[in-house]
């Protein structure tokens, strides 16, 4: 019996992972590239907090590759971001357990359907080049809702997801400083 329960559980572990999706324009060189600024805006009502771990997460990330901060109007490229919770993803899952002899005609079953929700939350990040307002880079990772005890939870998972979301993201490009 453990052997058919074993694929269940492996199933349920691989469907809570993170799934990173990245995509790019490989025409676009990235080369030249040295500033950057995150285009932002919160909307009204939404969580400013996380808004905020979001950008320094990002900020982070990407002076790691070697890109300096810059005003809006003078950066290289854009970042932008966008956060999205899906409520209730139903997920089906049953039981069930029977058995009976087949002579006597006695027979006795039990079953259970439990219908879960599984809220979702989803973070886009673009990185767009301000002359043609177009993409050229792009990642998103969809999970199940994290809870957390305390702020520092929050902000380390958002630095963990943001640096999974960013891994792939070109450094920036060394100058030559021969002559």
């Amino acid at each position: 019996m453990f052997r058919y329960i074993l694929p269940f559980f492996l199933l349920l572990i691989v469907g809570c992972s993170k799934n990173v999706e990245t995509d790019f324009d490989p025409a676009f060189h990235t080369g030249a590239l040295a500033t950057f600024a995150i285009v932002h805006k919160t909307k009204e009502g939404y969580d400013t907090l996380n808004d905020e771990r979001i950008r320094d997460a990002i900020t982070r990330e990407i002076e790691k590759k070697g890109y300096s901060t810059a005003p809006e109007d003078t950066a290289d490229f854009h970042v932008t971001f966008q956060t999205r919770i899906e409520e209730d993803v139903p997920s089906n899952v049953s039981f069930g357990f029977g058995f009976g002899t087949y002579s006597s005609g006695m027979g006795t079953s039990v079953g259970t359907s439990h219908n879960p929700t599984n809220d979702k939350e989803s973070l886009l990040i673009n990185m767009v080049d301000p002359k043609t307002q177009k993409t050229f880079w792009r990642t998103s990772v969809s999970q199940d809702i994290q809870e957390f005890k305390t702020p520092q939870e929050r902000s380390a998972y958002f630095y963990k997801t943001v640096a999974a979301m960013l891994k792939d993201f070109p450094a920036k490009a060394a100058k030559n400083t021969e002559k």
